[in-house]
């Protein structure tokens, strides 16, 4: 029995608003086959070919089907209980229904600094080797979870607008330093 995995990658996306975290994931899952996003601020719902999805059933009945997918779940309110569903939903298409790509968006509205909340810190922890791409995208990753900064495969920064948050974003380690690179935190490394 082999126990080999298709990992996904755990991008995660800094700056300040307006900046270009989400054209930048745009452009990146263009080509991808099956695109989940936690959609706080209704952006990615208003794309060509996307599909808005405001309720937990129909999240669900979405996720059930192994096609081409561009999911975007929007709520308007317990943003955190929704996210928490959400991220859990993602694992369980991840796992049962076949790879995919989620989007987290806002993590510091339904995030803290310390240990992610459960649903999304089974999908940081476990996602990967089930084959689910996570881009988790904050301005201030100073608010958001460690968990997703600690499991990350790279970074990626835009402005900042703080020196807190620059030092936030720095590599805490020399492995961390050679896989993210001089190109992607230039000044700071």
């Amino acid at each position: 029995m082999s126990m080999a995995t298709v990992d996904g990658v755990l991008v995660v996306i800094a700056g300040a608003s307006r900046s270009g975290k989400t054209a930048y994931t745009r452009k990146r899952l263009a080509k991808a086959r099956r695109v989940v996003a936690w959609d706080p601020e209704a952006q990615w719902c208003e794309l060509p070919g996307w599909r808005k999805v405001t309720t937990r059933r129909g999240l669900v009945e979405a996720l059930q089907s192994p096609g081409p997918l561009k999911l975007a779940f929007v709520v308007g309110a317990d943003l955190k209980a929704s996210f928490d569903f959400w991220a859990q939903a993602v694992m369980w298409a991840g796992r049962f229904v076949g790879p995919l790509a989620c989007i987290a968006e806002e993590l510091a509205d339904v995030t803290t600094p310390a240990k992610a909340p459960d649903g999304w810190g089974v999908l940081v922890r476990r996602g990967l080797k089930r084959g689910i791409s996570i881009y988790a995208i904050s301005q201030r990753w100073a608010e958001a979870d460690k968990t997703a900064f600690g499991n990350a495969s790279e970074f990626v920064m835009f402005r900042q607008s703080s020196g807190d948050d620059v030092a936030c974003g720095r590599p805490r380690s020399s492995s961390m330093t050679a896989s993210v690179g001089r190109s992607r935190l230039p000044g700071i490394l």
